[in-house]
């Protein structure tokens, strides 16, 4: 069981794994085709406008704004009459062996897998969902969705439509 770990904004390190969590997490596959988000030092471009707008958030956009996580990493946040959304760059606690431990500790963990990368949809309720993906076997992203009013009869499935927004991320993503 894979998912994907994205530390919220003053969260520090996190705790040493015990030998069961060790063994557990140890068994999380390598990931394929490996992404290189180290390179990227502005989250706000792993989202273009463009794609923001295409998936609907044309309608009372305001710009993308840059911000850093707990962890001192890019975020950037995204924000329309009818979603917001939020991705974030996890470059040093992240990979499936990090979304593996967030199995016993999230609010409706669920495995899934986008374009062939591992992950987990977590903390799902009606109207928000995180995705935690692992595109390197060090590295997460991690994209925040909340469906603010009005919008398509897409956004009301918080998960798809989250997932929906990682895959136009993981195009920008670059190759490792």
């Amino acid at each position: 069981m894979l998912g994907v770990a994205a530390c919220s904004p003053g969260s520090t390190n996190p705790p040493a794994p015990s030998t069961s969590e060790t063994a557990t997490t140890s068994a999380a596959p390598k990931v394929q085709n490996p992404k290189n988000l180290k390179g990227v030092s502005d989250a706000c471009k792993l989202l273009t406008q463009d794609q923001f707008s295409q998936l609907g958030g044309s309608t009372g956009a305001k710009p993308p704004e840059s911000d850093t996580s707990g962890l001192g990493e890019p975020t950037c946040n995204w924000r329309n009459d009818a979603f917001s959304t939020a991705v974030t760059i996890n470059t040093t606690h992240g990979g499936p062996e990090a979304i593996a431990k967030l199995a016993g500790s999230s609010d409706n963990f669920e495995p899934t897998e986008i374009q062939g990368y591992q992950g987990a949809r977590v903390d799902k309720q009606s109207s928000l969902c995180r995705i935690e993906l692992a595109v390197a076997d060090d590295q997460t992203v991690a994209i925040n969705y909340f469906k603010n009013a009005g919008g398509t009869p897409e956004m009301n499935d918080s998960c798809g439509f989250a997932e929906k927004i990682t895959s136009e991320v993981l195009k920008n993503i670059p190759d490792a």
